[in-house]
């Protein structure tokens, strides 16, 4: 039999692992993904939520800012003759910040204003801006660019010598209201850019001055009374209560106090409502005589320095070309005679341009008729003021051809600012007041200086020079 060895045989069965393990890890790992992507767009909504609000309270904070800026050019235009600068506004509440703005003068008619805008949330905006006017101030009451006024201070009323004249021409600075205010120092009459004006004025003014003191020596006596002709208040304070009269109008020097160059025209006197007249003076800002200050506070007529005249022209290039740049809206015309009723031509809230629109013949207001205005009057043609009244408050500027004369004694009104006249070189008589009467009707009219009717009126030919927003902090 045969043997047979015993074998161990060993099955080894494979064990298939189960699945469920797998996808349970497959399924946490999608769910982390998932869950990732969901913080993540929450995430990313809350940025743009964050961006979203930073931009809105950014740009209302800018708007706040300019705003601000606005304020500050605002305050300029009604402000700066009276305060000093640099300037701050505020914080002051606007909207739903505040705004704080800074002004400063830079010089040759700019200034920067600088203003903050704090928004919601703290939010902060900063901008600033460089504005520019016309560099132009005053030195004389009436300026001359040119070869002068060729005045002759004549009213031709006959008789001996010549009455005091009615016109005022008065250089201490007035108010709006017309009342006198210390805002800005006084300033000579006039003020010429040529030697040959000056000298013309001054010998007008020399020959006034004797022919005052002829017709007051001529027509009063020592007690007042009237000689040969009817003798005024104010004659009466020329010739003096003295034996012999106060001044001589035969040949003098200045030297001698007799002298009639020693006749102060800007003595209030000269105004007297009645005998005697220390003791009848008129109130201010009427207590003045024709050319007001007189030296030694201000002399007659200033003559520009070489400096000053460039400053002056170029002041006048720039009026002139952002006048022609001006919106249409803020220039108003003058285009026919004026013969009855009221016409406003700008107020000193809201000033304008008026042109007194070119043509060949001369415009009239006449018949009655009152012209109010504020601003810059522009006169390249002929305007004459007949038996009519004319209030402007600012600045009035002759050119080329133009003309503002006077031609009837009972023209009332003032011009409450300053007058520039640019010469055409033409020999003949500018700006003529001399006929100017007091009738009783009205006040005669007066030019009388105002250093913020001036500046209001330049402030309608502001131009923005440059704007930035500055860094936020």
């Amino acid at each position: 039999m045969a043997y047979t060895s015993p074998i161990a045989v060993r099955i080894s069965v494979a064990v298939v692992p189960k699945q469920s393990g797998v996808v349970l890890i497959a399924t946490l790992f999608l769910l982390a993904l998932l869950m990732i992507i969901a913080m993540s767009g929450l995430v990313l909504s809350r940025t743009d939520l964050f961006i979203s609000r930073n931009l809105l309270t950014g740009t209302q904070a800018l708007w706040i800012a300019r705003a601000g800026a606005e304020i500050g050019k605002n305050w300029l235009q009604t402000n700066r003759p009276s305060s000093a600068l640099p300037v701050t506004l505020g914080p002051a509440p606007l909207a739903n910040g505040t705004y704080t703005a800074t002004l400063v003068a830079l010089g040759n008619g700019m200034y920067r204003v600088t203003a903050v805008g704090v928004g919601p949330e703290h939010s902060r905006r900063v901008v600033a801006e460089t504005v520019q006017l016309p560099d132009f101030t005053p030195l004389g009451v009436v300026t001359s660019a040119g070869d002068g006024l060729h005045a002759d201070f004549d009213d031709t009323s006959g008789g001996t010598g010549r009455r005091i004249p009615d016109f005022s021409i008065d250089g201490r600075n007035h108010a709006v209201d017309g009342s006198l205010s210390q805002r800005c120092p006084a300033i000579a009459p006039f003020a010429v850019t040529q030697a040959s004006a000056q000298d013309n004025l001054i010998g007008a003014l020399a020959t006034l001055k004797r022919e005052v003191v002829a017709r007051a020596n001529s027509f009063c006596l020592a007690d007042g009374s009237s000689a040969e002709g009817p003798c005024t208040p104010g004659l009466a304070w020329v010739r003096g209560a003295g034996a012999l009269p106060r001044f001589t109008s035969g040949p003098c020097v200045a030297s001698d106090p007799a002298c009639f160059l020693n006749l102060d025209l800007a003595a209030p006197a000269l105004r007297a409502q009645a005998h005697p007249a220390d003791l009848h003076l008129p109130r201010p800002p009427n207590d003045r005589g024709p050319f007001t200050p007189g030296a030694p506070i201000q002399p007659f007529v200033r003559l520009l320095s070489a400096t000053e005249q460039t400053r002056l022209q170029t002041a006048l290039r720039d009026i002139v070309a952002r006048i022609d740049e001006l919106p249409a809206d803020t220039v108003l015309s003058i285009t026919a005679s004026i013969t009855a009723g009221t016409h406003t031509y700008g107020t000193f809230a809201r000033p304008r341009v008026t042109l007194v629109e070119d043509g060949g013949e001369a415009l009239d207001v006449r018949g009655g008729a009152v012209v109010n205005g504020a601003g810059v009057l522009l006169v390249p043609r002929v305007l004459r003021l007949m038996n009519a009244t004319l209030n402007w408050i600012g600045l009035v500027l002759i050119t080329d051809d133009g003309d503002l004369r006077v031609e009837d004694p009972a023209a009332c009104g003032q011009i409450l600012g300053a007058v520039i006249v640019r010469d055409d070189a033409v020999f003949d008589r500018k700006f003529d007041l001399d006929l100017v009467q007091a009738t009783g009707s009205c006040p005669p009219f007066a030019v009388n200086y105002s250093c913020e009717a001036v500046f209001r009126a330049l402030t309608m030919l502001m131009r923005t020079v440059s704007w930035t927003e500055q860094s936020g902090t």
